[in-house]
């Protein structure tokens, strides 16, 4: 009864305070005709072969957050370098699999078969956990800690998919990745695509400023960066919060919900990839 009456708490401040996701930041910046259509007018977005595999990356790095304890935990004392890796491994190889084959069906609508894909999603999965492994064995191994002990004091902690929400910020949103160390949080944004050839896109870098903001408020302590990791290209861009990048998110936060509680649909935004014309 009592998390029924949180619930329902949550929806009407949603309702009466115009509470938005991040994303609709992002829409917003690529086309606000796109965005009213879908949020105001319920119109569907047609669902693409790169929105199922960003599906499967999503809910990969999901169980990788979920099974890090147990397999943490789990490994003997004085655990070699390369055991270690190999533990993790193991267990990430099949969390990717499990995470392909429950998007099967989703798959089959673009002529897309597992095994096609499934190579390609292993190379991330050993990457991750390579990533992963030799940071609990460092810290194993320079605090003389394990098992459970080990996993309560590790740093950084990892973790994926994480909510956030702000009632003073109007914003909610979930982020890709979190690392929390003693006194700071990184978030980490995953994109696949194209890559700016300086810096970040645009859209990026509202959005990692708005998970920043979020997570600050959090965890109460100072967020002033962030990390966009491009997994197409095996590169990480870094992006340090400034007053303005703080100042564009409330704005393009205000300029949101205008649109989407006024009842004019905006122009078309006349990008010739855009199909916001209908």
């Amino acid at each position: 009864m009592e998390e029924f009456k949180v619930a329902a708490a949550e929806i009407v401040a949603e309702a009466t305070q115009a509470m938005i996701s991040v994303t609709d930041l992002t829409s917003f910046m690529y086309c606000p005709r796109v965005l009213y259509q879908q949020k105001v007018l319920g119109y569907e977005e047609k669902p693409t072969a790169a929105m199922v595999l960003g599906a499967i990356r999503h809910s990969f790095h999901d169980l990788a957050n979920k099974y890090e304890e147990a397999i943490v935990v789990g490994m003997p004392q004085e655990m070699a370098h390369d055991e270690t890796i190999a533990a993790y491994a193991r267990t990430y190889e099949n969390l990717i699999k499990s995470a392909v084959m429950s998007r099967a069906k989703s798959l089959a609508l673009f002529d897309i078969q597992p095994f096609q894909i499934l190579p390609q999603l292993q190379q991330l999965a050993a990457a991750e956990a390579h990533e992963r492994a030799v940071n609990v064995h460092r810290f194993s191994t320079t605090h003389n800690v394990f098992g459970e002990e080990l996993w309560r004091l590790l740093t950084p902690k990892i973790f994926t998919e994480v909510r956030v929400r702000s009632q003073p910020l109007r914003l909610k949103g979930v982020v890709d990745r979190v690392e929390v160390y003693e006194n700071s949080v990184l978030p980490i944004e995953l994109k696949t695509g194209k890559m700016a050839h300086d810096g970040v896109w645009p859209s990026h870098r509202v959005q990692v400023a708005a998970y920043m903001m979020l997570l600050q408020e959090k965890f109460n302590t100072a967020v002033t960066k962030a990390v966009v990791r491009y997994l197409d290209h095996n590169s990480s861009k870094t992006v340090v919060m400034n007053p303005y990048m703080e100042l564009e998110v409330r704005e393009l936060t205000e300029k949101v919900i205008r649109l989407l509680q006024g009842e004019t649909v905006p122009k078309p935004c006349g990008r010739e990839s855009c199909n916001c014309s209908r």
